[in-house]
């Protein structure tokens, strides 16, 4: 037996996710992108396009959900992968959480996020606290948009238990982009 009630325990995971439904921004998380050989035109051994068209391409074909039909192209680059060699495709998702700019214990000298030199300091961090579904996301994420701000994680989600619920995901981001005021409070 815990020494929370089971009926509280519940309780409090759904307040919780009201809080965050009623309080919470969204923000955007970019994952790993994804790369596949463009199938319109030949490949090097780098990965580049050679600038010929592949002939054996002869049907449509869907790639990462959008169809790619042939284009026959003679001198340049090829019209599809635009030279690159290769097609890429990266997901996003929106979510709603919790945010914090620059909270307290973090910024200051004795937090863990102060690694220079010319590493991670404690300025411009931000603390996301998402529902526990979105766990895998933000600790596969390569970055994310935080009011309108860059950042990348700067420590995994760790995962956050009332009793013996799990309830939240407490992860935190460094501002990547310079410009923008991320003070907080």
């Amino acid at each position: 037996m815990g020494f929370i009630p089971k009926g509280l325990e519940r309780e409090m995971k759904d307040m919780f996710s009201t809080l965050v439904k009623e309080s919470g921004k969204y923000i955007t998380i970019f994952g790993a992108p994804e790369k596949i050989g463009c199938p319109n035109c030949y490949q090097d051994h780098t990965g580049n396009s050679t600038g010929v068209f592949n002939s054996s391409f002869v049907t449509p074909i869907v790639i990462f959900g959008e169809t790619y039909s042939p284009i026959s192209f003679t001198l340049g680059r090829c019209p599809v992968c635009e030279g690159t060699g290769s097609l890429t495709y990266a997901d996003s998702y929106k979510i709603k959480a919790l945010i914090l700019w620059n909270p307290a214990g973090v910024s200051d000298s004795r937090g863990s996020l102060n690694t220079t030199p010319a590493g991670l300091e404690g300025s411009n961090v931000v603390r996301v606290k998402a529902d526990r579904c979105y766990y895998e996301r933000l600790r596969d994420c390569t970055k994310a948009t935080i009011d309108g701000v860059e950042c990348s994680l700067a420590l995994p989600p760790t995962i956050r238990f009332v009793g013996k619920k799990d309830v939240l995901d407490t992860a935190y981001f460094i501002a990547t982009e310079v410009g923008h005021n991320v003070r907080g409070g």
